[in-house]
């Protein structure tokens, strides 16, 4: 018999889901693989607004996929874990892989 999930498992799953069905949060943790970045950072690299930055990371921090840290005035913004980054991945391998 196959073990269910449990409602709280559930909903984190669906919440990082959800925070990852968005190109520009993809993006952005995409840059983030590489090393920490400043909002202001991102905004340039990414040509985003600092605006539409700071929104999507609220977005991915809510989910747990990103943390951030205080560096003088500016905020700056990792991935939260070794399993981020090992989701990303293995989400960009599906989608590139041939079958």
């Amino acid at each position: 018999m196959t073990e269910q999930i449990d409602n709280q498992t559930l909903e984190k799953v669906t919440e990082i889901f959800k925070a990852l069905s968005d190109g520009n949060r993809i993006r952005i943790m995409h840059l983030l693989t590489h090393g920490p970045c400043s909002v202001g950072h991102i905004a340039h690299t990414l040509q985003l607004s600092q605006s539409n930055v700071s929104h999507q990371l609220r977005t991915l921090k809510q989910a747990h996929l990103v943390k951030s840290n205080r560096s003088g005035q500016s905020m700056i913004y990792n991935l939260d874990d070794t399993h981020v980054t090992t989701l990303l991945n293995q989400a960009i391998h599906h989608a590139t892989h041939k079958s």
